[in-house]
């Protein structure tokens, strides 16, 4: 069996578009929308990437989510850690998706317009949340300013 070479996430420029938002035939899932745009390609595409909810709460688990966003915000007023608290909410839907758009990358991508299905990396996203969950969480850190953050 032939290995294909991975794709380096270097030659594509990503901007986030939009998101997360319900999807409407799925209204189990999330989506954050991407651009995307390879060196070699003449126009952008966009990637609209889909987590199931049921991947969200597992992953909020498996790497402690709420404990560690508590800690985070601990400090300031009531009214203050709940605005935290909601942006932070949206922003690991959107950490996710970049997880699993970085992953879709490395594979390497068409250049047309598509969409990532929920299913397609959750094992690869789960395994990332168990070696190294700071992928995700210091994405969150940096979007809020809150305390210092690893190398990522």
């Amino acid at each position: 069996m032939a290995i294909v070479p991975s794709s380096d996430p270097a030659q594509y420029r990503v901007t986030f578009f939009f998101g997360p938002e319900a999807v409407e035939e799925r209204p189990d899932h999330l989506r954050c929308v991407f651009n995307v745009k390879k060196r070699s390609w003449k126009g952008g595409v966009q990637v609209a990437v889909d987590v199931a909810r049921r991947h969200l709460d597992r992953a909020r688990e498996r790497i402690g989510y709420a404990s560690w966003l508590a800690e985070l915000i601990h400090s300031g007023h009531q009214e203050e850690r709940e605005e935290l608290t909601s942006r932070a909410d949206d922003l690991f839907v959107q950490s996710l998706c970049t997880s699993a758009l970085n992953l879709a990358l490395q594979a390497g991508i068409e250049q047309v317009n598509q969409q990532i299905d929920a299913a397609t990396f959750a094992d690869e996203l789960h395994q990332l949340l168990d070696e190294q969950p700071e992928q995700v969480t210091d994405r969150i850190r940096l979007e809020l300013d809150l305390g210092e953050t690893s190398e990522i």
